[in-house]
């Protein structure tokens, strides 16, 4: 039942209420646009849309459906378009609306809104949402006109275009606020060399040119600060931004009463010096987050790349270093990094990573892929037809594994800010109070000094550069962490679990021999084809001991089944249950190769394992509990049972569900468990752990399913990895404690007297610079030294 409420601003958009009110649910709204999206999101279960953050609700905008035909002409619409096979579609588009928790929580929900959006994922900093979408239930246009009715009108610009006119609008602002600091400072030399009353007339001329070139600053350069200020007080919340607001305004008009009142030009140098490096650091700050970012360019050293064929011979190539024309080799179950045509006969590609749908494709010669699908089966080439970068496959990446770093680290600087800014302005005003007895003419010098001077810039720069550097230096280091809310919670685990095969084993196992009768040619031939395609190490290593004496072809491909092992026609090669031997009754590690389940004989395996393993694993044993499971029998455990302590557990003969459900056990029990596998049988257990990291022989396989991938020759700097990646707590209470101390010392000052605005204002940009600086001196110098060799 509705009825009327005393609410003064829309439930919706809250903006404030006209005289004509409408009421649903209690509830009141400013227009019946508002009230139907609550009516809709009420419909749909999304009610707790209006929970998520005390900003929520844009005022939906009534633009034409016609207006996003666009999205229904295969040609206009490619260049929004990233990936459409047979009617899944997938869109990115920029909706410059998307400004809090909210946004993205509704956003990210529209599935529930109509069943034809198979997900959505928001970039937060970028303003783009990625939708998938089935155009047999609805067109692309009307994804569009859903947006627009909830309030997310899409901009098509282009994002690059409007990140481009956004620099190019900072430098125009940076352009005319130093401008107008050069020229006040110029025309207020009278002032700097004491030039007396006697000159009144230059004194006045360099003050009004001073207030003259002054008003583009306040209303051009500085007008950022004001939007954002009175759009935090429109939904009572405190940002970063209001503080500095009220100096702007202070110290303007305390020096536009100055010149008017012929005292001279008061501080309007100060005025123009504030804004100018206010935007030199905001630029700074802007090109310094693009140099951390992991997640939006990997290009420096992301562990991604392809086999090349040249004339005579195949390279392993970069994939940013790829030419349209190249012809590329894609092996089973490697990601392809590049939109390409298909050379080879056929090939069947599986898209759930970039859709979110599974199921195999078939595809035929001179069909076109997309970037981002998976190859199954025997080695395809293609033809790269559009080049492309590694941040493609990492934007996949992660919203695969989406976990809101950058949303997190907004809502913890604006929790931190929050109260810091109350205290600010509440010491601001116990100072203009105690000056008011001691000297009222310096209260709005006072007032301007203490808000430039407490500003937090500093403390809140210091955890997004802090983690940005300790990312940076991993990954040159070889150990490539998928985002910096990685690095928090490999601070917080607290057990180590390790997968045996291809982990802590060589996955080059020279040491085999084969048990059975002798092999025949063909049976020879047959098995060099069933491995050759083959990820699993010990399929591997036998096609690497093979030796090929004719060259048969095959009409069939070989399927590669995770955990069990490779059917080819009649012939299995695998696990005892998979081919249908009997067990071992030893403890070796064996490979049964049968036809119609007549076991034809078995390859007997002795690990190798990984080198200067005696001395990581009581390292790690400090700081973590540790465990073993490995899908292969007992073979090693005599010789992992004298590395690890006692109270590791062993499990071994387990299956891809049997690793996930004892990772799962040891999370239900409380412990915060790092798994690290090779990625290939462990995928399941990889991506139920609270962190996931896969070892990487080679640079070419790219493991979705984790949140970190560290180069196999680097296994044995695991332990300063991780206390490096503790120290980074340490890292952030020296620039905490860096941060408070500035700002309680600026404030001291500034409440006695003794801090001018000028000098405010030059500090308050140096502050944030040196958190930088110090936040890289203490991480981007970390070596890590081979300690065990």
């Amino acid at each position: 039942m509705e009825q009327l409420t005393l609410e003064k601003a829309c439930f919706h958009c809250h903006d404030q209420l006209a005289d004509s009110v409408l009421y649903l649910d209690g509830h009141p709204f400013c227009c019946n646009g508002c009230k139907q999206v609550y009516q809709l999101l009420s419909e749909h279960a999304l009610g707790s849309y209006y929970e998520q953050d005390v900003n929520a609700g844009i005022r939906p905008n009534t633009t034409s459906g016609d207006a996003f035909a666009v999205l229904d002409d295969p040609e206009l619409r490619k260049r929004f378009v990233d990936f459409q096979e047979q009617q899944t579609v997938r869109v990115t588009l920029h909706l410059p609306q998307i400004h809090c928790a909210s946004c993205i929580y509704l956003l990210e929900h529209l599935h529930k809104l109509n069943d034809g959006i198979i997900r959505s994922s928001v970039h937060f900093p970028k303003r783009t949402a990625t939708i998938t979408v089935n155009t047999d239930k609805i067109k692309l246009s009307e994804v569009a006109v859903l947006l627009t009715k909830i309030g997310y009108e899409p901009n098509f610009k282009s994002i690059d275009k409007s990140a481009s006119t956004f620099d190019k609008r900072l430098i125009l602002q940076l352009g005319v606020a130093g401008f107008a600091f050069g020229s006040i400072m110029l025309w207020s030399f009278p002032e700097y060399l004491g030039i007396d009353q006697t000159y009144a007339g230059i004194r006045n001329l360099s003050s009004y040119l001073s207030f003259g070139v002054s008003v583009p600053v306040l209303l051009f350069s500085a007008r950022d600060y004001f939007k954002s200020a009175i759009g935090a007080l429109k939904i009572n919340t405190l940002n970063l931004d209001i503080p500095i607001a009220i100096g702007i305004l202070a110290l303007y008009i305390r020096s536009c009463v100055a010149i008017f009142t012929n005292e001279g030009p008061g501080y309007m140098d100060s005025f123009a010096a504030f804004i100018f490096f206010l935007l030199i650091g905001k630029w700074f700050q802007g090109k310094t987050y693009q140099w951390l970012s992991f997640e939006r360019d990997f290009r420096s050293y992301f562990p991604v790349a392809v086999i090349k064929k040249e004339a005579t011979d195949s390279v392993l190539c970069p994939i940013d270093e790829l030419q349209i024309g190249d012809e590329i080799a894609i092996r089973n179950e490697e990601i392809i990094p590049c939109d390409s045509i298909l050379l080879s006969e056929k090939a069947t590609i599986d898209y759930s990573f970039v859709s979110g749908e599974s199921g195999w494709i078939e595809k035929k010669k001179g069909d076109f892929i997309y970037a981002g699908g998976k190859s199954y089966g025997e080695t395809i080439e293609l033809t790269v037809s559009k080049t492309t970068e590694r941040s493609a496959l990492t934007q996949l990446w992660n919203e695969r594994h989406a976990k809101r770093t950058e949303l997190a680290f907004q809502t913890r600087q604006d929790r931190i800010s929050k109260y810091f800014i109350a205290a600010v302005i509440s010491i601001a005003a116990i100072a203009s109070l105690v000056w008011a007895f001691i000297d009222p003419v310096q209260i709005p010098e006072i007032i301007t000094s203490v808000l430039i001077v407490a500003c937090p810039c500093a403390l809140a720069l210091s955890v997004p550069f802090v983690y940005g550097n300790i990312l940076r230096v991993l990954g040159k280091n070889g150990f490539y962490l998928r985002n910096t809310a990685i690095i928090e919670r490999i601070q917080q685990c607290n057990y180590i679990v390790f997968d045996k095969t291809g982990t802590l084993t060589e996955q080059d196992h020279k040491h085999i021999h084969f048990e059975g009768r002798t092999l025949s040619l063909y049976e020879t031939e047959i098995l060099f084809a069933m491995t050759r395609h083959a990820v699993h190490p010990y399929a591997k290593a036998i096609h690497t001991s093979l030796k090929r004496v004719q060259n048969e072809s095959f009409t069939d491909s070989p399927i590669e089944i995770p955990g069990k092992g490779i059917q080819f026609g009649n012939y299995k090669l695998g696990s005892a249950g998979f081919t249908g031997a009997c067990p071992s009754s030893g403890d070796e590690s064996v490979v049964f190769f049968a036809l119609d389940r007549e076991i034809i004989g078995k390859f007997v395996f002795q690990s190798s394992l990984r080198s200067n393993l005696e001395q990581l694993i009581p390292e790690l044993a400090k700081n973590y509990r540790l465990a073993v499971v490995s899908g292969d029998k007992p073979t090693d455990y005599d010789v992992l049972k004298t590395i690890f302590p006692e109270q590791t557990t062993f499990l071994f003969e387990q299956q891809p569900l049997q690793k996930k459900a004892f990772v799962d056990q040891l999370q239900e029990s409380g412990n915060y468990v790092l798994m690290i596998g090779d990625g290939l049988n462990d995928a399941g257990a990889l991506n139920s752990a609270f962190v996931g990291v896969a070892l990487s022989e080679d640079l070419v396989r790219f493991t979705p399913a984790s949140d970190a991938i560290l180069k196999a020759q680097h296994l044995d700097h695991l332990a300063q990895y991780f206390q490096f990646i503790r120290d980074g707590k340490k890292f952030l209470k020296i620039c905490f404690a860096f941060s408070i101390c500035y700002n309680l010392t600026g404030i001291g000052f500034a409440v006695s007297g003794a801090l001018t605005p000028f000098v405010a204002t030059v500090l308050m940009p140096l502050s944030s610079v040196t958190v930088v600086s110090l936040a890289t001196l203490l991480t981007v110098r970390k070596k890590f030294p081979a300690v065990f060799s």
